[in-house]
């Protein structure tokens, strides 16, 4: 063997031992994420104890290492593959979607599920309904959704709300995506008929599970040209109201329309004012949008449950008689009609 050879063997092997280490990192689930998973599997996500409020304190301090804490910048993608939050979550979303696959809901009840950001599933008897699901960089665990929800939906094309590759293959497996009108998806010129793009105000049904799109803007902006919507959807006797990051509807009769429209769980981003959410008027409540640590440290610190529950404190009369959820990612529970 001569001595180019031997060094191209030599290449290869340290090429190798180096692709098998970060390999073993990636698979690796550190003692930290386990364990504070456990912690909070073990509280009830229908009551917010104290214990549940120092767990969420415990979360953002797990969550913010090594998170720039100047605004406007964001993590790196090695920060995102080397650090444990993409661990945690694979963990608490992984077993989130084994639940999610293996439980049976019996008719006349409905299970909610907290996944990142604005990321949820709703399962009925009947249907398993995904809004904004999406993965994180370096992350491929919501994409086993692809075979267990039947329809997705996306209420705008941030990459924390639109996962084309899921999407992609749930289409391929037969399953429905909605998005609001103007959307570009980025696999629609293959010519999927199982694709809805929704008009404002306009309903669809599909299967049996009647969705409408409401228009607004993106976090305040005051954009209406650009593809955003609440979704109103309604399904074996339950409606669920979903945000995504809108907030200011581009024709206000709208959200007049939704004031005690009978709303049952309003899965609503933080940042929605609290007498919005009175006019809803809806039975159950989730914040979401919640731990929010791709970002920097200030928008992690704007979206704990300390920081949910001071917005609300400073309304204590709109949310009377409103049941509110603070949920971990991954958390879910059950609503009975």
């Amino acid at each position: 063997m001569n001595k180019l050879a031997r060094g191209l063997i030599k290449d290869f092997l340290v090429l190798l031992v180096i692709v098998l280490i970060c390999v073993g990192y990636y698979l690796y689930m550190p003692r930290s994420a386990v364990r504070l998973h456990e912690r909070i599997a073990a509280t009830d996500p229908n009551v917010l104890t104290e214990e549940r409020v120092e767990l969420s304190r415990d979360l953002e301090k797990y969550l913010a290492v090594w998170l720039p804490r100047d605004t406007g910048k964001t993590p790196t993608l090695l920060h995102l593959f080397l650090g444990n939050q993409r661990k945690f979550f694979d963990l608490s979303l992984g077993q989130a979607i084994d639940d999610i696959d293996q439980t049976a809901v019996a008719p006349g009840k409905m299970r909610i599920w907290s996944f990142m950001n604005m990321g949820a599933v709703v399962k009925t008897s009947n249907k398993a309904i995904a809004f904004d699901t999406a993965d994180m960089p370096e992350s491929v665990v919501q994409k086993r959704l692809a075979d267990i929800a039947d329809i997705f939906l996306v209420t705008h094309a941030d990459m924390d709300h639109y996962n084309p590759t899921l999407l992609k293959k749930a289409l391929q497996n037969g399953k429905s995506a909605v998005f609001p009108e103007g959307f570009r998806f980025m696999y629609e010129s293959e010519n999927w008929s199982n694709i809805y793009y929704l008009k404002d105000g306009q309903p669809v049904d599909i299967n049996g599970v009647k969705i409408t799109a409401l228009q607004t803007d993106h976090r305040v902006d005051g954009n209406f040209n650009e593809p955003n919507a609440w979704y109103l959807v309604e399904t074996d006797g339950f409606k669920i109201l979903h945000t995504g990051d809108g907030i200011n509807f581009k024709y206000k009769n709208e959200k007049a329309a939704l004031a005690h429209s009978g709303v049952d769980v309003f899965l609503c981003n933080v940042k929605v004012a609290a007498y919005d959410i009175r006019d809803i008027s809806p039975k159950v409540v989730v914040p979401m949008h919640l731990f929010k640590f791709m970002s920097n440290r200030e928008e992690l610190e704007n979206s704990t449950f300390d920081y949910a529950e001071n917005i609300y404190r400073q309304y204590p009369g709109e949310l009377k008689g409103i049941d509110i959820k603070l949920l971990f990612p991954g958390e879910g529970f059950e609503y009975e009609a």
